[in-house]
């Protein structure tokens, strides 16, 4: 895939996706099929997983290749929403209510996981709509990093 001529939020989203889709497929080989959204101690980098959020990584990661593709305005609303929807997780990890998801509580890795994610998501987002916004506003030509 040519990242050449992808604005830096959709060039983003696809490495992101890239790993997240990734993160969804090797997690099969750690936690298998079975005891779909049980906690389990099978872990993949430290961070906790099931087969459930192998699943979610693996749809996750889909999602933001496919939006990378397409239109940078439709990438930065995905990423500004992905980052907000991080963030929730990140709330509800530290509430100790995403264990179906094989998350326990406030000292979780997830959690920190989560909250870098997000955060990276949602300011790469609006970074990219902020300095588009910019260029046009200031009739500078629209340069594609």
């Amino acid at each position: 895939m040519d990242l050449s001529n992808k604005g830096f939020a959709q060039a983003g989203a696809l490495v992101v996706g890239a790993v997240y889709a990734a993160a969804g497929v090797i997690g099969f080989f750690i936690t298998g099929f079975g005891n779909f959204v049980q906690n389990t101690d099978d872990a993949l980098l430290g961070f906790a997983i099931n087969p459930f959020h192998n699943v979610v990584h693996l749809a996750i990661g889909i999602y933001l290749i496919i939006v990378s593709q397409v239109s940078r305005p439709v990438t930065e609303g995905a990423l500004i929403g992905g980052g907000l929807v991080y963030l929730l997780a990140t709330f509800l990890g530290f509430a100790n209510s995403l264990q179906i998801i094989s998350m326990n509580g406030a000292g979780e890795l997830d959690n920190v996981l989560h909250l870098v994610s997000g955060s990276a998501a949602l300011g790469l987002g609006l970074l990219s709509v902020a300095r588009n916004a910019g260029a046009e506003r200031t009739g500078e030509p629209l340069r594609q990093r």
